[in-house]
């Protein structure tokens, strides 16, 4: 398996303005394309449009849902038009399973114009069982162009393995799996290892607990291939 496994591709987080001027300072050959957490960038600055214009990677437009870890309490209508309003200028948008249903209109007019779309998930208590996660999978659409991401807490190694499980139980689809909490460095390079497709690292403060710096993240997978 470990032969086999490609190398993710690695996701520099921009949660701040802050962020812009620090990815402008480390090395392209750190990251293969960025994520604008537009919930904690709102309400966004004026110069914030010429700001994303200007980044020359490939970006996820992510406004996360309250109630999965997003900043700011944005409502459902809100998110929505934040979405469409960067959409023509990114090249996946990132839609909670929860709400895959409600946003079927916009994920649709991703997809039409050549868009990617990352389905996820997030558990900020627990890893869920493993026949859980393949329910929620399963009701992603299974659709092979889709990345399903999943991102728990593990707080014991057998959190782990539920999350290597995943991964390689659904080899023919694109699956993005990694930990938060205690051992969650960890589990983001094992997981890295094993056949996740995305590796997110951060540019500032780390989002969420158990996130690598992104130029830090990007050294240690490259020793581990």
């Amino acid at each position: 398996m470990l032969t086999k496994a490609r190398k993710p591709s690695i996701v520099a987080v921009i949660a701040s303005l802050r962020d812009f001027d620090d990815i402008s300072s480390i090395s392209s050959r750190s990251f293969d394309l960025c994520e604008l957490r537009i919930d904690k960038l709102f309400p966004s600055s004026d110069d914030l449009p010429r700001r994303v214009r200007e980044l020359p990677f490939p970006k996820i437009a992510t406004v996360r849902d309250p109630l999965e870890g997003g900043a700011n309490s944005i409502p459902e209508s809100t998110r929505l038009s934040l979405f469409e309003r960067w959409l023509p200028v990114c090249n996946f948008i990132d839609v909670e399973l929860r709400n895959l249903s409600r946003f079927s209109k916009l994920i649709q007019e991703a997809e039409s114009t050549g868009k990617e779309v990352i389905v996820s998930f997030h558990d900020f208590a627990k890893t869920p069982k493993l026949e859980e996660l393949q329910e929620m999978f399963d009701r992603s659409g299974r659709v092979p162009n889709r990345i399903f991401k999943v991102a728990t807490t593990v707080s014991h190694w057998s959190d782990v393995e539920i999350l290597i499980h995943l991964i390689q139980n659904n080899p023919e689809f694109r699956v993005a799996a990694m930990g938060m909490g205690a051992l969650g460095k960890l589990s983001r390079l094992a997981l890295a290892r094993l056949g996740s497709c995305l590796a997110y690292g951060s540019l500032g403060a780390a989002v969420v607990p158990g996130q690598w710096p992104v130029t830090r993240l990007s050294d240690l997978l490259s020793e581990m291939w």
